[in-house]
């Protein structure tokens, strides 16, 4: 008799949904405070400097589990957390979650299974760039040259952003759980 295989092991889900229970929470308390600097300060976007710390979560999944689809199952499931917990963006931010997990996804999928600081901090500066874009389409579209100037700028800040926080930091979180033996030693390049 066969065995039933299943994509993702139970290790694999529990840590999807841990990573996905910490990002949502950490997410809520980083917008809370994105807004207060947001109301001082007295114009959006202000706090795109701190996006990647949004996708720093489903980019440890994704390397952590190794497996195509986890940042898109773990962003859903981060974007649940901080709806239920009370995002102020509400329902939109299940939909920023979900395509900030397709991206990290699909910015690593041309590096298979030979990931590096480069790939993540790519994956991660381009998802968290897409915030800003998804939250754009629903608030309204700029106006003006200005105004597309301005938002391109706030994308590069959050690009940057992904970078360093999900990306680089991502990776320095990642190489420490593997020294320590938790995870998994990646394939060498």
């Amino acid at each position: 008799m066969s065995t039933k295989q299943y994509f993702y092991t139970t290790r694999d889900l529990l840590i999807m949904a841990a990573l996905a229970s910490l990002g949502g929470i950490t997410s809520t308390y980083v917008n809370a405070l994105g807004d207060m600097f947001q109301s001082v300060l007295g114009f959006a976007g202000t706090t795109q400097w701190a996006a990647g710390l949004h996708v720093l979560w489903l980019i440890l999944a994704a390397g952590i589990v190794r497996k195509p689809g986890t940042g898109t199952i773990t962003g859903v499931l981060k974007g649940l957390v901080e709806l239920l917990t009370g995002n102020t963006h509400g329902l939109l931010v299940v939909l920023v979650d979900l395509v900030a997990g397709i991206l990290v996804d699909v910015g690593l999928l041309p590096f298979g299974k030979k990931r590096n600081v480069v790939s993540y901090s790519l994956a991660g500066g381009i998802s968290a760039a897409s915030n800003v874009i998804v939250f754009q389409l629903f608030a309204s579209l700029p106006a003006d040259l200005i105004a597309y100037g301005a938002l391109g700028l706030i994308g590069l800040v959050a690009f940057v952003s992904g970078v360093i926080f999900a990306g680089v930091l991502g990776w320095a979180l990642m190489n420490a759980l593997r020294q320590a033996g938790v995870i998994k030693q990646e394939p060498q390049l």
